[in-house]
């Protein structure tokens, strides 16, 4: 029954290759690849599929900064421009709080003019991708209202950088991904061989066709990431009886944060969908703990979403862009396996 989902889902949405995993109590229920990784080889999607994971790479970032924040290396409420050195003087006020929560109201560099059609094929250094905002004012007032921070992200991974003296990518495997036994799970680099790497997709006039070249310095801490299923059931485990974190931190991290103002700043774009804690976003179930977190880059899009209260974890990575709510699929996929979550719309609405 639940394959027929997926796989009308797939025809529906015309999705090559799609892995899904839903875990209950930490032990997986289902694992399993749906349709095909590589179109031009007839590679069939599986669970050790690897795809660029996205935005669902943030929750990486801000796991390993507060394994930070345990260790009394870096406060929440400093400024992070008391860690990373030449920011400019009106992000002074930005402290990692504000981002880890989409608070800091920073220019995303992801929304400059060409980024798309031009910046995104380029390979920037870290400063390069700082400066096509840094002479930009702030959006608002930092901690006065939402917005989805591309940049703050970035910038959590130079500052992890500058206070371990190690790369980002190190750091993560040093911190994360070995301890957790991920071992198809990296930093993306398009020149390096990659086992069981996915293509990416993107829809051009109703045809599938290639995802055009985009240069991994453009995504870094902000979801530059690659995994599988089988490493994110691994996470998964870690998430529901945790060993790197304490289970306070994680609680902190699935708490909402709400800003001063309580609204989100341009909510037409967001559909509601910035109700944060640190790290992760917090759809509103009726009172439910939800957390989640999609993913969208050239190619690929992606969702986690853990059903808290239900002891229930949905986990899907597909092969095709423009999949504008992934979290309403891994929601579907829910319904399944908990018919209690049933009754419950996705929240926030489709629109």
């Amino acid at each position: 029954m639940i394959d027929e989902y997926i796989q009308n889902v797939m025809t529906e949405k015309q999705i090559p290759g799609m892995s899904v995993a839903v875990v209950k109590e930490g032990k997986p229920l289902l694992v399993k690849g749906y349709g095909i990784a590589n179109l031009e080889h007839s590679v069939p999607a599986t669970e050790k599929t690897v795809y660029e994971v996205a935005s669902v790479g943030k929750t990486f970032t801000a796991s390993v900064v507060m394994m930070l924040v345990e260790e009394r290396v870096i406060e929440l409420d400093r400024a992070i421009a008391e860690y990373l050195d030449n920011l400019p003087q009106a992000w002074h006020s930005v402290t990692v709080r504000h981002i880890l929560s989409h608070q800091s109201g920073l220019p995303s560099y992801t929304e400059v003019d060409n980024y798309w059609t031009d910046v995104i094929r380029y390979r920037l250094s870290q400063t390069e991708i700082i400066d096509l905002v840094r002479d930009l004012p702030l959006m608002f007032q930092p901690g006065e209202y939402s917005s989805y921070d591309n940049t703050g992200y970035y910038l959590l991974g130079m500052m992890l950088q500058q206070i371990t003296g190690k790369s980002y990518a190190d750091l993560m495997q040093e911190r994360l991904f070995k301890p957790l036994n991920m071992t198809a799970t990296r930093m993306n680099n398009p020149n390096e061989i990659v086992p069981h790497r996915s293509s990416g997709y993107h829809l051009h006039k109703d045809k599938l066709i290639n995802k055009p070249y985009y240069s991994p310095s453009v995504t870094f801490s902000a979801g530059g990431q690659l995994s599988s299923i089988e490493d994110m059931v691994k996470y998964e485990r870690e998430l529901c009886n945790p060993t790197s974190l304490q289970q306070s931190t994680l609680d902190l991290m699935w708490t909402h944060h709400p800003p001063s103002s309580r609204k989100i700043w341009q909510p037409e774009r967001y559909a509601g969908y910035l109700r944060a804690g640190l790290g992760w976003f917090m759809p509103d179930y009726q009172n439910k703990r939800v957390v989640a977190h999609n993913g969208s880059i050239v190619g690929f899009a992606s969702n986690i979403t853990r059903f808290i209260d239900d002891r229930l974890t949905v986990i899907l990575f597909c092969n095709l862009d423009k999949i504008i709510r992934p979290d309403a699929i891994a929601k579907e996929i829910a319904n399944y396996y908990c018919p209690a979550l049933a009754p419950f719309s996705i929240q926030p609405p489709l629109r």
